[in-house]
Formats: C-alpha cells, sequence, structure tokens
C-alpha cells in the first residue's frame, strides 16, 4: 500500500489547504497504483524469461494438453516416429498444425510432430542429435568402451532414463559428462571421471 503523506488532516485546515492535502493523496494514491502496476509487469517478464530461457521450454503463446487430446496426440506421434519418448504435448503457437508433439528417439534425435484437430500428422521438424544444450566445440563426443561405462555409470546414478549422449566434459567438473532425460521430463547432466565414478550432477526440468 503506497504511503499517503503525511497533510493535514481534513476539517483541521482552510478550504485551501485541505484541497491542497486531498489532491496530493490523490496524486500519491495514482503514483503508488502505477509503480505497483510496474512491479508487477516485471514480474510477469521475468517468469516469461524464466520459463522460456531453454529453447526446449514450452512458449507462453502455446499451452500444453490433456486429456484424451494430449492422448491422441501422443498415439499420432508415436506412430509417426516409429516409437520413442514423448518430451510433451502442446498447442502449436506458429500456425503448422492446432498440436504439436515434441519427441525425443533412441538416436538422440528431437523431433517436432505437427498434428492437426483431425489428430492427422501433417509434418515434422527434425532437430540435431544431442538435444537441448548440444555437444559444444570444446567437448567432444565419447565413442567405444568409454561411452558405454559413462552411460552405464550415468544410469546407476539416475536411476534409469534415455542416455542423449555422453561427452567430455569442457568445463572442468570431471572428465566425462553423461545427459540423461529421465521419464518425469527431467534433464540431468551426470559428470563421471576417469575411473568411472559419477562425482556430480546437476539436474534442471
Amino acid at each position: 500500500m503506497p504511503f499517503l503523506g503525511t497533510g493535514p488532516i481534513l476539517g483541521s485546515g482552510s478550504p485551501t489547504t485541505e484541497g491542497s492535502s486531498m489532491k496530493n493523496r490523490v496524486r500519491k494514491l495514482v503514483m503508488g497504483v502505477a509503480a505497483l502496476a510496474t512491479v508487477a509487469l516485471g514480474g510477469a517478464t521475468v517468469a516469461s524469461a524464466v520459463s522460456n530461457g531453454n529453447g526446449d521450454a514450452r512458449r507462453s503463446d502455446e499451452t500444453a494438453l490433456t486429456g484424451d487430446t494430449a492422448t491422441r496426440v501422443k498415439e499420432a506421434a508415436l506412430a509417426k516416429t516409429g516409437g520413442s519418448t514423448v518430451e510433451r504435448v502442446e498447442t502449436d503457437g506458429d500456425g503448422h498444425a492446432a498440436y504439436e508433439a515434441h519427441v525425443l528417439k533412441s538416436d538422440g534425435t528431437h523431433v517436432t510432430v505437427y498434428v492437426n484437430k483431425q489428430f492427422e500428422v501433417v509434418g515434422t521438424e527434425s532437430g540435431h542429435a544431442g538435444g537441448p544444450g548440444h555437444a559444444r566445440g570444446d567437448e567432444t563426443a565419447l565413442t567405444g568402451d568409454t561411452a558405454t561405462k559413462v552411460k552405464e555409470a550415468a544410469l546407476a546414478k539416475t536411476g534409469g532414463g534415455t542416455v542423449e549422449r555422453v561427452e567430455t566434459d569442457g568445463d572442468g567438473h570431471a572428465a566425462y559428462e553423461a545427459h540423461v532425460l529421465k521419464p518425469d521430463g527431467t534433464h540431468v547432466t551426470v559428470y563421471v571421471n576417469k575411473q568411472f565414478e559419477v562425482v556430480g550432477t546437476d539436474t534442471r526440468s
């Protein structure tokens, strides 16, 4: 509640003083309301930025699907991609179709499947293997026995999930890192040393 000032109490001064006091109070009240509105708008902007900071996060102009609609969109998407993990289903804010499903394939490729209101697939869009936060120029994909052991260590730590990729760690946390997508949609980066021991994790939704 904005502070309304400490002008003369109504009835205790001259008409001129009373009028001036009332004007001051109204002016301060209006300023206070405007300040509160600015804070509210600023908070909404921050919230929007946080929720959309990740390239795979749902946009403010797209709404999560639920119930039978969600089920049918998932079924259509999986039929199109040949099975995989559906990360989320939502309305399509870009006008490609009524709905879209975001699917992670077993090879790490992300596919957006566009579905119309008759639950027919009308298009797809494939992303890079590795998905969000893909391997950087200073990180190298692991192969062979090293890749296998890092995957095993990561899955043992997370209690299951889909390993999106394994690579060297360019930030110095450990020798290697594994990026795991858990069944609940949580992304976990698991840091593994050269003895294939987990030395840390980083979780994000």
